[in-house]
């Protein structure tokens, strides 16, 4: 047994033996205040498996090895070495490249409201077809180490000794080049059919992945080592591309594979293994070329050179992978060792902790974090490192951990560990983070969501309404963290937050002191732990006194606390909502994804109207008028207007991942109770000249002039119908866009009947120069209507608009 693990196995036993003595904990509202990032709770996920439904992720990622070798012309990509490096067409939806997975993937995250972050390839090869073709063709290469065992032609690179790498010495067997002119083709035609990246499009694109590897793990297309000066040209060169074909795009690099690859090439890995004692870093040639600088330094230098000499900024994040956890952490699903338990429970250190050495764990000997000065292992100190990277080498730039996992998330281990780090992301002030290999909500054969999934929800939905934890990070301190680890925030409805963690095998019954805050009096409590892994606990309220709130936090549980706001320090009375119902019809029965709505009740607002504002760019509407907003299942609304007895907002899209609606409004920060709602697919609503619902519809003549009783529309002509309650549309709606260019239309089929007639249909779409929700409908009258003031009306999906609006016929 190493020492390492000998020391660890006794810490825990010490650890578990004195539990009960719980450690102090301690917030303080009014220290360290710094915003949390919303894309910290993001995930690498090419579809949707309801992990967005239950978990409200902030991101999704598209990248990974295959990523790297992407044609989205025929929605194929190359599993490199990962297998057999083949030619894998993906199941497409219908005609290319409209249908492929990857637009799939950013259908699903418009749908669920998450920023959506590509992978562009920068490597010199795409596949040329859906063919299924290899690099490796058996008949072309003769024997090798390993060959796929359903596709036999198909080996592995090697010869049969495993050790001497075959040259593919043509690659237009499976292959065609790649290009800027192809990136750029790709991002143009995705604004055109999903907007830019600010307006619908995809906002971040990855600058490839991983050239730590490239030499290996593509080596057909890329059998040389990767240099500093190869990764710097490569990145600048297909940044600027992207660039020029979205200005609103946001670019990652270099996309480094783990800790080594932050300070060395892969050209430098190989001189080290090369060179005794045989680490990656013995003789670093390629750094020692460029001033010994590692890596991730010298590139973000070298971008900020760059920008400095071209007046452009080519890298918006620097974005690494956060492979540095001990052996057997990460991707196993190994709980139930109490060793291998506290380790991966305790080595969540390694993103803060100045003086923390992550042990190299069970059969290891060496540190995963090892170094030149430290060779038995170097405090990783990840997030505030990169932060620091970024203050001395580039400042503005974000960071970003767009891979990372602790493994065990089907186990209540797991997911403490994955809600610590969530925590820490929060604290330490990460811009974005993707965990790679994300938590299963459907294991399949009735079993519960993956524990890990709940880690996600403590934060994002843990009442099911949307509630999420606070949006500002606040001072939160524990004697230690080993044991029960703390982490609080500010909410924007003035409730204070506090996530408590127990990681060990016993309950622990400790007082949370609260400094800078005036609370209610009562903290809600909300729970997951092993007593039931199949479900958030709403326990009753836990009373505070004396500045402090005294809780049990059972053994291996996650613990949320939430103080609501003394009222007499709330800067406004509570809102209460009496009714929702379409801005249109006022039917009350329910709402839809993008629906225009009005909401009555008392307190909702200014006492006097404050109308539409739009974004600075004048491309959205606003979130907010006059210090009002509102939040449907915790997404917050494009608002219309407010005043104190009726609001009128723009239902979010992603009200569709569930039945129903909680809609809350917030005045000043202060929140009304969720008043709820049934979600329609679709609550068709014709808008009318008298804002009543009923007789004189909004409607245009056929040149443009208002439809009237004194300007009735002939027969054969098209009326211009306004309405709202379409639901779900394709491409997916993007909340509060006002539609100049993309026009996306509803999901469910579209008819109109005028006069008791069905009408053609020439267009049911968004209609231009409106915010989304707004629903044009351009219908030709048909012969035999009648004439004077006859019913209008239409359908989405089958579901008919009131009979009660009307169009002035001649």
């Amino acid at each position: 047994m190493s020492w390492w693990w000998f020391s660890l196995t006794l810490c825990s036993l010490c650890s578990l033996a004195s539990a009960q003595s719980a450690p102090s904990l301690a917030v303080d509202a009014g220290a360290n205040q710094h915003a949390i990032s919303p894309y910290i709770y993001g995930i690498n996920d090419y579809g949707d498996n309801g992990l967005g439904n239950a978990v409200r992720v902030g991101v999704r990622r598209w990248g990974g090895d295959a990523t790297l070798r992407y044609n989205y012309l025929i929605d194929t990509w190359n599993s490199a070495a990962d297998y057999y490096f083949e030619n894998a067409p993906q199941t497409s939806t219908g005609p290319l490249p409209d249908g492929s997975l990857f637009n799939l993937f950013v259908n699903t995250a418009l749908s669920d409201g998450s920023l959506r972050v590509g992978t562009i390839p920068i490597l010199d090869w795409v596949p040329k077809d859906r063919g299924e073709e290899c690099s490796y063709s058996v008949a072309m290469y003769g024997p090798q180490q390993k060959v796929d065992p359903y596709h036999t032609d198909c080996g592995n690179g090697f010869m049969p000794d495993g050790t001497t790498a075959i040259a593919d010495t043509d690659l237009t067997v499976d292959g065609e080049p790649n290009s800027t002119s192809f990136a750029q083709d790709w991002i143009q035609y995705l604004t055109g059919r999903y907007g830019s990246a600010k307006r619908g499009g995809v906002q971040v694109w990855s600058l490839g992945n991983e050239p730590d590897w490239w030499y290996s793990v593509h080596m057909d297309i890329h059998p040389k080592t990767a240099t500093y000066d190869e990764i710097l040209s490569r990145g600048q060169m297909y940044a600027t591309a992207i660039k020029q074909a979205d200005p609103d795009a946001l670019v990652t690099g270099q996309v480094a594979a783990g800790w080594s690859g932050m300070f060395y090439s892969s050209t430098d890995f190989v001189s080290g293994w090369s060179t005794p004692p045989y680490m990656f870093y013995d003789n670093p040639v390629d750094q020692n070329a460029h001033g010994g600088v590692g890596l991730t330094e010298w590139y973000l230098q070298q971008m900020q050179a760059y920008e400095q000499q071209h007046g452009q900024r080519l890298l918006d994040y620097v974005d690494v992978h956060a492979y540095i956890a001990p052996n057997e952490i990460s991707f196993e699903n190994n709980a139930g060792d109490p060793t291998i338990d506290a380790l991966r429970l305790t080595s969540t250190r390694e993103f803060w902790d100045p003086n923390y050495v992550p042990p190299p764990g069970p059969g290891a000997t060496v540190s995963p974090t090892p170094s030149p000065k430290y060779p038995n292992g170097e405090p990783p100190y990840l997030v505030p490192r990169m932060l620091q990277w970024v203050a001395n080498d580039y400042p503005g730039t974000k960071t970003a951990i767009t891979e990372y996992n602790w493994g065990a998330l089907n186990d209540i281990t797991g997911a403490i560990a994955q809600a610590d780090l969530l925590g820490i992301f929060g604290r330490e002030g990460l811009d974005l983070a993707t965990i790679w290999s994300p938590p299963n909500p459907n294991p399949g054969n009735g079993a519960p969501p993956d524990p890990g999934v709940f880690a996600f929800e403590m934060y994002l939905n843990y009442d099911g309404n949307g509630s999420q934890f606070g949006e500002t990070s606040v001072s939160a301190t524990t004697g230690d963290p080993d044991q029960l680890s703390i982490f609080a925030g500010l909410r924007s409805d003035n409730a204070l937050t506090v996530m408590v963690l127990n990681k060990t095998t016993s309950s622990a019954g400790a007082p949370v002191s609260v400094a800078n805050f005036q609370a209610a009096g009562n903290a809600q409590v909300w729970q997951y732990s092993a007593a039931n892994l199949a479900a958030i606990q709403h326990l009753s309220d836990l009373s505070l006194s004396g500045g402090s709130v005294t809780a049990t936090f059972p053994a291996r549980s996650i613990t949320l606390l939430v103080l609501p706001a003394l009222p007499s320090s709330l800067p406004a009375p509570k809102p209460s909502i009496a009714a929702v119902g379409s801005a249109a019809s006022y039917d009350q029965h329910a709402i839809s994804p993008g629906e225009l709505v009005v909401i009555f009740g008392t307190n909702l607002g200014p006492a006097m109207l404050a109308g539409p504002q739009l974004t600075e760019d004048g491309e959205f509407l606003a979130q907010s008028t006059g210090n009002v907003r509102v939040l449907f299942n915790g997404f917050v609304a494009p608002m219309v207007y407010s005043s104190a007895g009726q609001v009128s907002a723009v239902v979010p899209y992603e009200v569709a991942l569930e039945a129903n609606a909680a809609v809350q409004v917030e005045v000043q920060g202060v929140r009304s109770d969720p008043f709820m709602i049934p979600v329609g697919a679709s609550v068709p609503a014709i808008f009318t000249a008298n804002s009543s619902g009923k007789g004189q519809g909004s409607i245009l003549n056929q040149d443009g002039s208002v439809n009237s009783e004194t300007n009735a529309a002939p027969a054969g002509q098209v009326v211009v119908i306004y309405a709202t309650g379409e639901g779900q549309t394709t491409p997916p709606g993007v909340d509060g866009r006002i539609q100049f260019d993309v026009k996306s239309v509803p999901v469910g089929a579209c008819t109109a009947t005028i006069g008791g007639r069905s009408a053609v249909v020439n267009y049911c779409g968004m209609a231009p120069y409106e915010v989304s929700g707004v629903l044009q409908i351009n219908a030709v009258v048909p012969a035999n209507a009648g004439t004077g003031n006859v019913p209008v009306s239409f359908s989405i999906g089958g579901v008919s608009s009131p009979a009660s609006v009307t169009v002035a016929l001649k």
